[in-house]
């Protein structure tokens, strides 16, 4: 990891990384890499905010992208060029809306018309333009009759709005005839394009394991070997258990199409209201992610993606560690919790009022882990852990208040520390027991 601007002699580096492997614990190798590398270290916390500029400059490429429509994939590069420009545009602009009625076009010409209507709706909330309303309410009356042919209503609700508003599009386009277009509109109108959903089900719901089917229970020997057994014939097909995962994370290439949250491919994403960095696929996976964690990643995660060395593992550790952090409360009161589960590690997993769900936090600090004295517990990922706590300390109130960068590095404190320690143990939770899934999907 190339974090280090103004390095130290290669001798200091070779002695750190040999008083690296001679340590022990995750809090002694994270003391050593932060008082070695804090000092070399230099990071621009400047903001990433959303503005208006940059949401103009990502519409126009979307324009550019759907206009010359030169490539196969021109559809997808579209969407997510809109989706940016949705994504940077601040709360209440108009640049807001432009973006919005822009990406339903695409999404019309995809045949996805149930996401163009959602677009459509957003963007007359965010306060479109009303010369261009007409429009816009058209797509919305031709996606309505492709989705319900046999429905005459709602489509000629849809109708009478884009009349409505015809005498302020003709004042910039007088010779628009509406009678015509329409018409022509209704004849070239295509089926909604097939989306095949394959949506695991449990029939019925196991009555103590969250997520399972009644087919199976959980069985503890003598030695306290807990076991899963079938309490009936399982049919072929059958699905017995499901959970989501505790934290999910995607390749931050592809995040303007796949919701930060759950991972699911999103045509019609909708960004957080405070960050460009991120969109989801509904309103409910916004809130989740903020109740559950973005509160705190929104300030930092600019910076991390502005980092060349932080890979998609990396993220991920801090999105648990964050999600951790707010399920409790504080820092001391997670070491403290941490500390409590440590100790009855041997007990098998921890159930809550009879229940046993595997994603509660208590049994997530269940997993096995690299330890502090494994070969892989590296000096480039306390390198990391630096870099997320000098960005996290500044962006800020973990330790108490905001930090400036130096007086960071001349900090010693039993938070910084914790902190430290807390971080490399998830770093490496998350290296023995994290899962990569590689899916691509084309419109």
């Amino acid at each position: 990891m190339n974090l280090i601007h103004i390095g130290p002699s290669v001798d200091a580096v070779e002695t750190a990384l040999l008083q690296f492997s001679q340590k022990t614990t995750f809090k002694d190798k994270f003391k050593l890499v932060w008082d070695f590398a804090t000092p070399y270290i230099n990071i621009n916390c400047d903001e990433i905010d959303k503005t208006v500029s940059h949401s103009v400059l990502w519409r126009e490429v979307g324009n550019r992208e759907y206009t010359t429509a030169n490539h196969q994939d021109y559809l997808r590069k579209s969407i997510e060029a809109y989706t940016k420009s949705i994504a940077f545009a601040p709360v209440g602009s108009s640049e807001l809306s432009l973006a919005y009625a822009n990406r339903s076009a695409v999404l019309f010409r995809a045949r996805l018309y149930e996401d163009c209507l959602l677009d459509i709706e957003r963007s007359l909330k965010a306060g479109y333009p009303d010369k261009l309303k007409t429009k816009l309410f058209l797509r919305q009356s031709l996606c309505l009759k492709a989705l319900k042919p046999n429905s005459g209503l709602e489509p000629s609700i849809s109708m009478a709005n884009a009349i409505q508003w015809l005498p302020d599009l003709k004042k910039n386009n007088p010779k628009y005839n509406i009678t015509k277009e329409y018409p022509k509109m209704i004849n070239e109108l295509k089926e909604p394009r097939e989306i095949i959903k394959c949506i695991p089900e449990i029939k019925n719901d196991n009555a103590i394991i969250v997520g399972a089917s009644d087919a199976i229970e959980l069985k503890q020997t003598k030695e306290n070997n807990q076991h899963v057994v079938a309490t009936r014939d399982i049919k072929s097909g059958e699905f017995i258990y499901i959970a989501e995962p505790l934290a999910a994370i995607i390749d931050s290439k592809i995040r303007f199409t796949k919701c930060w949250h759950c991972c699911h491919q999103t045509w019609a994403g909708i960004p957080c209201d405070n960050c460009p960095n991120v969109i989801y696929c509904s309103d409910i996976c916004k809130k989740k992610a903020w109740d559950s964690y973005h509160n705190i990643e929104c300030l930092i995660l600019g910076q991390l993606l502005k980092q060349e060395e932080v890979c998609t593992d990396y993220i991920l550790t801090v999105k648990l560690f964050l999600k951790t952090l707010n399920s409790v409360g504080g820092l001391v009161e997670l070491k403290k919790k941490i500390d409590k589960i440590d100790s009855i590690k041997n007990q098998g997993l921890i159930f809550t009022n009879g229940i046993l769900d595997c994603n509660t936090i208590d049994n997530f600090h269940l997993l096995d882990y690299f330890e502090a004295t494994s070969n892989e517990c590296t000096f480039e990922y306390a390198l990391f852990v630096v870099l997320v706590i000098l960005i996290l300390c500044q962006k800020t109130d973990i330790l108490g208040k905001k930090m400036t960068a130096n007086n960071l590095i001349k900090y010693k404190n039993k938070k910084l520390l914790i902190l430290g320690e807390l971080l490399l143990r998830y770093m490496m939770i998350d290296h023995r027991n994290g899962l990569a899934v590689c899916i691509q999907l084309i419109v």
